[in-house]
């Protein structure tokens, strides 16, 4: 692009390609003609280079650029799991400015928006971050953002500054952190399923027996994950379902895989139990079961493994 009205542009790092040597990264400064500046933002749109693969999302990024003006969009792949039916992911990070002291009020409206922007979209989970608290974050090498708000994985920039990278060392580090305690929480929660599929074999199991017991383990697989990428949030004190949504925050595939609503499961007075078969069909209507938890354990541990592999390079071995 020519520079007909003297703006300031600084170019990024440059990749080859087979055709020709293309700018990863441009950041623009209005300099004196801000006015000029907001033209060619406009015009240009904002967006940096996405592979081929996400085109189809640039639509809905331009409409999030219009819509919210982020200082900054990251967005990690997540690929699917053939064996277990789950198809690929995308965890889109957004860095808001001028949020600080609102963005915890209005993030119910915030993502009421991108509901709707993203009506079409089940795929996709959104992270919100406000940018002076993200900035401290990320200077004072809090894992989460070190590992995840990289140039790497930054599709669009509102900011004239370079994005700051963390030494190697540091992502290294956030590396083992993450992999550290996703080991220690997968012995508890396998203890967790076993202990579970013992005591739910018993065909005389009561019904609020088997409901708290498969929704303890449920909580268990949400907070492995939840508790793994340390987001700052509670972990058991909220309902199944708070707890999934916070887990696919990191890892997306887990989203929608119990499809019996658990939360929804009544509590069963004590004259109900003259109609125990009754109350075990009804039991069972409502909340999953050992087969479906082990098989949306199975479903995190893949996706946090190739979530190392997108964040880390390919020294992990997926299974």
């Amino acid at each position: 692009m020519n520079n007909t009205y003297d703006s300031n542009i600084v170019y990024g790092d440059k990749a080859e390609t087979n055709q020709t040597t293309i700018t990863n990264h441009i950041y623009l400064h209005p300099g004196e003609r801000s006015g000029e500046f907001e033209r060619w933002m406009r015009e240009i749109g904002g967006l940096l280079q996405i592979d081929r693969e996400y085109s189809a999302l640039k639509p809905l990024l331009d409409l999030i650029v219009a819509v919210l003006e982020p200082d900054r969009i990251f967005l990690i792949p997540h690929p699917a799991i053939e064996k277990c039916d789950v198809k690929a992911c995308m965890e889109i990070i957004l860095i808001l400015d001028g949020w600080e002291y609102d963005l915890n009020r209005n993030e119910p409206i915030v993502r009421s928006i991108l509901e709707l922007v993203c009506l079409r979209q089940s795929t996709i989970v959104f992270n919100l971050f406000a940018k002076k608290e993200w900035e401290k974050k990320l200077e004072k090498e809090y894992y989460y953002y070190m590992a995840h708000c990289r140039s790497k994985f930054l599709i669009f920039s509102g900011n004239p500054y370079r994005l700051i990278e963390s030494e190697d060392s540091s992502i290294e580090n956030s590396k083992e952190i993450f992999s550290g305690k996703f080991s220690n929480q997968i012995t508890k929660t396998e203890r967790f399923l076993e202990k579970c599929k013992t005591l739910l074999s018993d065909d005389e199991v009561i019904p609020d027996l088997a409901y708290a017991l498969i929704s303890s383990c449920l909580k268990q697989i949400y907070s492995l994950v939840i508790s793994t990428f340390s987001l700052d949030i509670p972990v058991l004190s909220g309902s199944c379902k708070e707890l999934e949504e916070m887990a696919a925050r990191v890892l997306p595939q887990l989203r929608g895989q119990i499809k019996k609503n658990i939360d929804n499961y009544p509590t069963l007075d004590v004259l109900d139990f003259e109609n125990f078969e009754d109350d075990k069909l009804r039991m069972k209507s409502r909340i999953p079961d050992i087969l479906e938890l082990e098989r949306l354990f199975d479903i995190a541990k893949i996706a946090f493994e190739q979530k190392m592999v997108v964040l880390f390079g390919r020294e992990e071995t997926v299974k």
